[in-house]
């Protein structure tokens, strides 16, 4: 029993050190500052990291895949650009909604066309769809920012409807949910885990690895326009360059979570564990009066120690 429990910790690292950096980091904060650790700040806490955890849950699924998205950011803006002037022109909430959430699966299917027909590599593709929607993002704008009008809309993404916990929180959990659900007990799911482990062994299976990577693609940008939706809705505006702080955050956390940048591994639950330790250095940080670049120094080494110890762990199992 204990050797069972022995092995399955090892297999299961990244979980703990989460786990352990979540403990150390709040008992750290709560030392310094007695505010930190309230039912209030939890809250602050869950509502903040909301878009960071949607953004993070769709890059992890393509990492499954063994496919990356950095284009992510300025979808996220694409979307909220579009509510924002859709609701200036008294659109319907639903059909504005709508269209911008077709935004993003043009985007999507776009950035899965050249990736998977064409094969050139994601990293570059989406690192042109990223600039090239930024620019789009720019002119829609004219360089500002553009207030979203329509009530309706904000109080979908961002109105307190039980208590004092905003309904980000809510949608921020029904997607985790949901995709959990999608990895782990669908056919399409493992089939994403089989492209990204070995996609040349999943085509000799018979999956169709280029259409699951197109779908990741599509689902990815379309959970990006959910998270402008958020932070839209936060701000009650949209414009360029709104999500710049989101990159690496979103980036890393999937990967401190298990993900594998050649495929084949991810977590749901991890990421969300990732990103809500992220969001405690960046709440801490925060409560302390520290300047941001405190709080992208503690988030640079958290990533570097979590990275070391899954090596240690690869170089140890090669013995």
């Amino acid at each position: 029993m204990l050797g069972e429990a022995i092995r399955r910790t090892k297999n299961d690292i990244e979980g703990v050190v989460l786990i352990g950096g979540i403990v150390g980091c709040t008992l750290f904060f709560s030392v310094f500052e007695p505010r930190f650790f309230s039912l209030e700040n939890l809250r602050v806490i869950l509502e903040t990291m909301s878009v960071l955890t949607i953004l993070s849950l769709g890059l992890n699924l393509l990492l499954i895949a063994g496919e990356i998205d950095i284009s992510f950011t300025s979808v996220l803006e694409f979307a909220a650009a579009i509510v924002a002037i859709l609701s200036g022109w008294r659109f319907p909430t639903p059909l504005a909604i709508a269209i911008a959430l077709f935004g993003t699966v043009f985007v999507g299917i776009v950035n899965g066309f050249f990736t998977v027909k064409l094969r050139i590599p994601s990293f570059l593709v989406t690192l042109a769809s990223q600039v090239i929607v930024g620019g789009v993002v720019l002119i829609m704008c004219n360089y500002r920012a553009v207030l979203i009008s329509d009530q309706a809309f904000l109080n979908l993404f961002y109105s307190r409807p039980v208590g004092k916990v905003a309904a980000c929180v809510y949608w921020m959990v029904v997607i985790a949910f949901c995709l959990w659900f999608f990895l782990m007990k669908t056919k399409l799911g493992r089939w994403a885990f089989a492209t990204g482990g070995n996609a040349e062994a999943a085509r000799l299976m018979g999956i169709p690895t280029g259409r699951v990577k197109l779908l990741l693609f599509v689902l990815n940008g379309c959970l990006a326009g959910v998270a402008g939706f958020i932070l839209g809705s936060r701000a009650m505006s949209a414009r360029p360059l709104m999500s710049s702080g989101y990159l690496m955050p979103a980036i890393a956390a999937p990967i401190m979570a298990g993900a594998s940048l050649t495929g084949g591994r991810g977590s749901v639950l991890k990421t969300v564990l990732a990103v809500f330790l992220l969001s405690i250095v960046t709440n801490g940080v925060s409560l302390l009066g520290l300047e941001p670049a405190y709080r992208d120094i503690l988030m640079g080494a958290i990533l570097v120690v979590a990275l070391s110890i899954r090596q240690l762990q690869v170089l140890a199992g090669q013995e």
